[in-house]
């Protein structure tokens, strides 16, 4: 590998690791460590830990020791495969996660992580816990896994930490609202003993006492929520907000407090554990509605190892992308729970399969509905293991084919006009490079013929607006022409004016009609009669199949019988008497 590749291939991993790579994953690219050592001595990286390297092109991160020691705990895996359990796993805790969300300044202390299972650690500046964390314990800032704030002070708390700075913790969360005094409070009281209140001492007790030991009193009121002065609005808006987003997400402390049951039990029902009882199903089923609690999908994703994600792939640079259909694919996407990414991969079918293949194998996507082909990988509907559906509509350069080629709406629009009384037609073909094209001209000259009706002839035109102008500027005053079959709106937008440069009314004179609905089409004067596609139906079929992929069911009927519908408007008409 020369110099150039090993820096690709390393900023390659770096992109989601706030610009670090650790020697273990540059290896699995076959970079070698006297590669790396070359380009420290050439200053393009910076050793930042052992075994972790900062490019440095990319600005240093935030909180530099502690996203390295956490890299180190499972150098060889991203940092978007990892884990919070298992082995290698572990989350960012205690006074590190504190410095993680902004609390207390940033302390010179050991790096402290939680692990899911026992090991040791040699870097002195690395203090490891052994603790179990669940998933609505932990979130995600900055990339990092990190307990969320409520967790963080039960951990320091249970590790006996000095009373004064986590009281000056509890504090700095209560005032910004990232605690509930009256959720946390339950959590803390058995604690209480440890740091010298009597044994009967409430969790509210305890956490007044380390507030008045930082020299900060915890303000006497629920909910955690800081006092704020009439004659500070923006401390009063800040105190709005804070409040409205804890109304809006509910833990999963509230729901079991609500449904009387311990929270562990809630974490079994929404792993939709078989053996609850029906009884106690049905009380967390209503204190779940009527709080409407939603599970934290980042936290429980670093755990199932599932992104809640899927790919829509298009080829690199097209200039054309079917607004339409994406529309509708990520809204089914959506409805079923899933965040969508559209991204544009280079290269033919095989390239762009391997690209998919390291997508899904690195858990950036759950499944992948692609517009164009990818070799063997995947069939129409998706085959073999991979959770992946092409679409099957369009070639490699995101041409149309299949249904959305069919140009048989064409014979439509004639017996449409034909109705009306117009008898003499043109077309303004598309670039005859696209199926849909040539199919909509075929129709067209076959339709002409088998319903009695004349043709003037076909232009060759190229899709744009220009090849429409010049075609009804050039068309013959002598010509007999009622009426001009456009190959696109952007066809017929230019027919149109050009007919209107050189005097001729539309609809009065000349009728016009378009293809694919595009909304200009809605709002030029007059508007333009159209042929609409059913894209958006086809995309939300498309993914309905792949959601049944990932779900292992059957796929869907995907048959959209209501493709295509002629939409006649202002600029078609009579034939001129």
């Amino acid at each position: 590998m020369t110099q150039a590749d090993v820096l690709r291939a390393l900023d390659a991993r770096a992109a989601g690791q706030w610009g670090l790579v650790t020697t273990a994953q540059a290896k699995l690219d076959g970079v070698q460590g006297v590669q790396l050592l070359r380009l420290e001595r050439s200053g393009a990286l910076e050793s930042v830990g052992h075994g972790v390297y900062r490019l440095t092109a990319s600005p240093p991160p935030e909180h530099l020791r502690i996203k390295v020691a956490w890299l180190r705990l499972d150098p060889g895996t991203p940092a978007r495969d990892r884990r919070t359990d298992g082995p290698g796993a572990g989350v960012v805790s205690h006074t590190s996660a504190c410095a993680v969300h902004g609390l207390g300044g940033r302390p010179a202390d050991p790096v402290e992580l939680t692990v899911a299972s026992r090991r040791t650690t040699r870097d002195e500046t690395v203090v490891l816990h052994r603790a179990a964390t669940d998933a609505e314990d932990v979130t995600v800032v900055d990339g990092l896994p990190v307990t969320t704030v409520p967790r963080t002070l039960v951990d320091l708390l249970r590790a006996r930490a000095d009373a004064a700075r986590t009281g000056t913790f509890v504090a700095e969360a209560a005032a910004r609202g990232l605690v509930r005094v009256d959720d946390l409070a339950p959590r803390v009281a058995a604690f209480a003993g440890a740091y010298g209140l009597p044994a009967e001492a409430s969790g509210t007790e305890l956490l007044e006492f380390l507030c008045e030991r930082a020299g900060r009193p915890l303000p006497a009121r629920k909910a955690g929520r800081p006092a704020v002065k009439a004659s500070d609005p923006r401390a009063a808006s800040a105190s709005a907000s804070a409040s409205a987003s804890e109304r809006r997400r509910p833990t999963i402390w509230e729901v079991a407090k609500r449904a009387g049951v311990s929270h562990q039990t809630v974490s079994r029902f929404l792993k939709n554990d078989s053996g609850m009882k029906p009884a106690t199903r049905e009380r967390i089923e209503r204190a779940v509605a009527e709080l409407d609690y939603r599970p934290n999908l980042m936290a429980r994703s670093m755990r199932t190892r599932r992104s809640h994600r899927i790919t829509i792939v298009l080829p690199e640079l097209s200039g054309f992308v079917p607004i339409p259909l994406l529309r509708g694919a990520s809204a089914a996407a959506h409805e079923a729970g899933y965040m969508t990414d559209v991204v544009g991969l280079e290269g033919g079918e095989s390239r762009r399969a391997r690209s998919v293949l390291s997508l899904l194998e690195t858990r950036q996507a759950d499944g992948v509905l692609s517009l164009v082909p990818l070799g063997d990988l995947a069939g129409g509907q998706g085959t073999g293991q991979w959770p992946v559906v092409v679409l099957g509509e369009y070639d490699d350069n995101l041409q149309s084919r299949g249904r959305l080629a069919d140009g048989r709406p064409a014979e439509e629009i004639l017996r449409h006009l034909a109705d009306q009384g117009h008898r003499r037609f043109l077309h303004v073909a598309g670039s005859q490079d696209w199926a849909s094209a040539r199919n909509r001209r075929a129709v067209y000259v076959e339709a002409v013929e088998r319903l009695g009706l004349e043709s003037y002839g076909v232009v060759d035109g190229d899709w744009s607006v220009r090849s429409g102008y010049e075609a009804a500027r050039d068309l013959p005053a002598d010509s007999g022409v009622t009426a001009v079959l456009a190959a696109n709106d952007y066809v017929a937008l230019g027919v149109l004016r050009g007919f209107q440069d050189r005097g001729t009314r539309v609809p009065e004179e000349m009728s016009v009609f378009g293809w694919d609905d595009e909304e200009f089409t809605r709002y030029f004067a007059p508007s333009i009669s159209t042929v609409h596609i059913n894209k958006e139906e086809v995309g939300r079929q498309s993914m309905l199949s792949l959601l049944a992929l990932l779900r292992g069911e059957s796929a869907p009927e995907s048959e959209v019988t209501d493709l295509f519908h002629l939409v006649p408007r202002g600029s078609s008409g009579p034939a001129p008497r």
